[in-house]
């Protein structure tokens, strides 16, 4: 079989080729709009630009919000109207945008453990959502939550959730250790072992997360790993230490750091992002090897957020598109399948994600005589705009080939029936195959969609960018 992707839009049908291949392993869905995302241990969660929230990885404590404690190695939606999420291990933390906090998981609450398998409201009125730990209110009031209590015994505040004191502007934790920055960009470390005996051997670096001194002032933003902290300054500094070690600068340009058990991720103000640390062999560092690094390593441009956990790493784009690699055991990458690392980042694909609506394909039959109709829906907005655009159909075959439709120039998955679709933006349908033997496409896959501009190339390249598609139907 041909490919027969119009001659006048081999480079644009190219790079959406590439797309599907890298978002989808030419086998599933697109990737997403993802506005926000967070990760833990083991698990994963992101909101998208619809404000629809996704989880996956490990389940046991409930902690995806879909109603049990199975496990999933893909994304899967458990609730609408999110702004925010994080992710604190057994359980996950979801701020929607009427400023309401939610909650699911197994976590520590002030006078309760909270138990649930889907989002819990515990409490209204929030501006941010700060770390898995902390949430602010608009009068600049910090709430906690979950492990810290084991390890911090501030005022209690509410039913459900604890206020810190005054002067408290951010609080990052891990099992022995809290950091806080106060008012004047201040660090303060806290170490309380919840399980003294836990420390034989542990050495030196469980003693605290850096000293008091000058350079310990001008904090925003601070990350603290299991043998490490770091933190970027007002001024962009980025610093790093551990033990009784006083700060040591990395560099400068910085505007937000993020650290697993053994390597640290990094973002500049220029949106170039940074990999660096003493552990890579589950490719933390996203440099399609296995080598450590103790200098900061360039991992890509055109960066909007970065993430990272024990043994794997997250980032996401200025477009939108959230990338995963590392360690996978428990499904936290969102690429499937579970057990199987990824040293290079991958996208993680949504099924059904995306713009609603699109489109859909009716299949009657059965597989060696089977009829199959496309229909595209137009958004009402880009309807009564009256604005330019193009219709299309992708179908990408097990083999990785793709064909793309499109008005007026159409080419055929085969010499049968060609779509009839206008050259302008308008709901229509068409036939495609009637009553034909498709064994030999069993398994491909059909997306539809449009995309707004004067030309077929200007659509199909805006269709991409807006993720402006969706999966309609795939031959048994």
């Amino acid at each position: 079989m041909r490919s027969i992707a119009s001659r006048h839009l081999a480079p644009v049908a190219f790079k959406f080729w590439l797309l599907f291949a890298l978002a989808a392993g030419l086998g599933s869905v697109h990737a997403a709009t993802v506005v926000h995302m967070a990760t833990g241990p083991v698990n994963s969660a992101a909101v998208l630009s619809d404000g629809t929230l996704w989880t996956w990885g490990d389940n046991q404590s409930g902690q995806l919000g879909n109603g049990s404690t199975v496990s999933v190695d893909k994304p899967v939606q458990i609730g609408s109207g999110f702004a925010k999420v994080a992710v604190g291990g057994p359980y996950m933390v979801g701020l929607k945008t009427d400023g309401t906090l939610w909650m699911w998981g197994s976590v520590q609450l002030r006078t309760q453990t909270l138990n649930e398998t889907r989002p819990v409201q515990v409490g209204s009125g929030f501006a941010q959502l700060m770390t898995s730990d902390t949430a602010s209110k608009a009068d600049g009031s910090i709430w906690y939550w979950g492990h810290a209590k084991r390890l911090f015994n501030a005022s209690a505040g509410g039913d459900m959730l604890d206020r810190l004191p005054p002067g408290y502007l951010q609080m990052v934790s891990n099992r022995y250790n809290l950091l806080f920055v106060l008012g004047d960009g201040a660090i303060q470390f806290l170490f309380v072992p919840w399980d003294p005996s836990a420390l034989i051997g542990m050495g030196s670096w469980m003693s605290g997360y850096g000293s008091a001194g000058p350079v310990d002032r001008g904090f925003v933003q601070l990350a603290l790993g299991s043998y490490s902290a770091a933190g970027v300054k007002e001024d962009g500094t980025l610093w790093q230490w551990r033990g009784l070690d006083a700060p040591a600068l990395v560099g400068g340009g910085y505007r937000q750091v993020a650290k697993g058990s053994g390597h640290t991720l990094a973002l500049k103000a220029d949106g170039t992002a940074w990999a660096w640390g003493s552990s890579n062999y589950w490719g933390e560092l996203g440099n399609a090897t296995r080598t450590e690094s103790e200098n900061p390593q360039f991992l890509g441009t055109g960066y909007a957020q970065v993430a990272a956990a024990a043994e794997h790493s997250l980032a996401l784009t200025t477009d939108g598109t959230l990338l995963a690699w590392g360690r996978n055991i428990a499904g936290q990458l969102g690429v499937g399948p579970v057990g199987q690392s990824q040293l290079s980042p991958l996208p993680v694909v949504f099924e059904g994600a995306g713009a609603p609506g699109m489109g859909t394909m009716v299949a009657t039959g059965t597989l060696t005589r089977l009829t199959l109709s496309a229909h595209i829906q137009i958004k009402p907005e880009h309807l009564t705009s009256g604005a330019k655009g193009h219709p299309y159909l992708v179908a990408i075959t097990p083999d990785g080939t793709m064909y793309t439709y499109s008005a007026p120039a159409f080419d055929r998955l085969n010499p049968l029936n060609p779509l009839a679709w206008a050259d302008r933006l308008q709901n229509t349908s068409s036939l495609l195959f009637a009553n034909q033997d498709l064994t030999h496409l069993s398994g491909t896959a059909f997306f539809v969609g449009y995309g707004l501009g004067a030309t077929t190339a200007e659509s199909l390249d805006e269709m991409m960018r807006s993720f402006r598609y969706q999966r309609v139907y795939d031959i048994p």
